[in-house]
């Protein structure tokens, strides 16, 4: 291989991943449990435009009732099975296990619940439902098998890491934080302000955030989120306003890009368009469905 060469495959190996429109960041939402409070906290995202996810759990649609907590009485009261595809039309429900029950030693019983869960879900909306969330936060090798076969693609742990990189397995998918983190806005901050390459120099940012939607109420902060949203609208052409399935299916759909020897060629076998840039963050490469691109001389 002469010089030339080597300096192709160099370059080749440094593309990085964009997200559409050629953007560098990410941001997604996860909530949990369907509560009657999603339907203020999708308010608020309509207004600013983000998305997200809402992992629900079928055995509980209806369900009434109240906790205390310092003196202050939340309702925790679950959604009617009738509003579902209406409230989070625009945004994306996952299963969440129908009764919310924790998969770990579940065996069967566990798959039934995610199962039973998909099913009516995907009764209620027009695409497929391949999403998850772990009850209690609960899981081990043996759940994420489970949930590979029951057709499940990707899962949201408990695990905050307060930063923004995409997970190896989308089923041990680790949020950015919790709504409640004190050093939420300050983590906005750094997101915002940052040039968008991720930890390996390729892959963009994705901060995501997750929740229960009761908790503002539990301790009266919804101005945290709306503060939040607020200042991520204010950097909106910089971000990819995403649900957590979106996200998926477009990182799953890059990592079948083609890519030429020499890497000056590359082969888009998905049916949308993908995006990448050039390792010195100067050149962006729009690959359309089904076509071939150049992308270095």
């Amino acid at each position: 291989m002469n010089q030339k060469e080597g300096r192709k495959m160099s370059d080749f190996r440094i593309n990085k991943m964009l997200f559409p429109g050629g953007k560098r960041k990410a941001l997604t939402l996860s909530y949990d449990d369907g509560v009657k409070q999603d339907r203020r906290l999708v308010e608020l995202m309509n207004r600013y435009g983000v998305k997200g996810t809402f992992n629900l759990n079928t055995a509980c649609f209806g369900r009434e009732g109240t906790f205390a907590v310092n003196g202050r009485i939340v309702d925790d009261s679950t959604i009617a099975i009738e509003e579902v595809a209406q409230l989070y039309e625009g945004h994306e429900i996952a299963t969440h296990a129908s009764r919310h029950t924790a998969l770990t030693g579940c065996g069967s019983a566990g798959l039934y619940e995610v199962l039973k869960d998909r099913e009516v879900l995907e009764g209620m909306v027009p695409y497929m439902v391949t999403g998850h969330a772990y009850p209690f936060g609960m899981y081990d090798q043996d759940v994420m098998d489970m949930l590979r076969g029951a057709g499940i693609r990707y899962a949201r742990t408990v695990i905050s890491t307060e930063e923004f990189n995409l997970p190896q397995d989308f089923l041990e998918w680790h949020p950015t934080c919790h709504h409640v983190n004190p050093r939420l806005m300050e983590l906005a901050k750094r997101f915002c302000e940052h040039d968008g390459s991720g930890r390996d120099g390729r892959q963009p940012l994705v901060f995501y955030l997750w929740g229960h939607s009761y908790e503002f109420d539990r301790v009266d902060n919804w101005h945290v989120i709306e503060a939040f949203f607020s200042y991520i609208a204010g950097y909106s052409d910089e971000i990819w306003m995403a649900t957590n399935g979106q996200i998926v299916d477009y990182v799953t759909a890059h990592r079948n890009l083609v890519f030429s020897v020499d890497g000056s060629r590359v082969y888009n076998p998905n049916a949308q368009t993908m995006w990448i840039g050039s390792k010195n963050n100067t050149e962006v490469f729009e690959i359309p469905a089904g076509e071939t691109r150049r992308i270095m001389e």
